[in-house]
């Protein structure tokens, strides 16, 4: 089964439309992703790419530069947001901000992220999400 990884920020949730949300981040806002509109909603992701021919993994990163503790909140947030709007994606990846998205088997996978940056860097295939929903 091939491996789709979906970021979050900006790529199923609508961060970069959040009143002054970079200010909101270096603040370290406790409540900024739990208020994210979803950008697409899971039943169109999952047309997209069916579950029996795809496993979808959550691979997202924490704000830049953040504490600890407030790197643990941005998780639980995120895993907040997700069991509301994509409550069938089970696997998730969280990495520190600036982390590269490539893992064991990206030659093989497909990343949907919104940052071309790490589009242009991922091994495997890479899709602007702007081009699927």
């Amino acid at each position: 089964m091939k491996k789709v990884y979906l970021d979050m920020d900006g790529t199923i949730a609508n961060l970069y439309n959040s009143a002054n949300w970079l200010q909101r981040l270096r603040n370290e806002d406790k409540t900024i992703f739990l208020e994210c509109a979803p950008m697409t909603t899971e039943e169109d992701l999952f047309k997209i790419f069916p579950q029996d021919q795809f496993e979808i993994v959550i691979l997202t990163m924490t704000p830049m530069n953040c504490s600890v503790e407030y790197h643990n909140q941005v998780i639980e947030q995120k895993c907040q947001w997700l069991a509301k709007y994509f409550p069938n994606i089970k696997r998730k990846i969280f990495k520190k901000y600036g982390h590269n998205k490539n893992l064991k088997n990206s030659a093989n996978a497909i990343l949907v992220d919104d940052n071309e940056t790490i589009r242009n860097c991922f091994k495997g295939i890479a899709l602007n999400p702007a081009n699927l929903w």
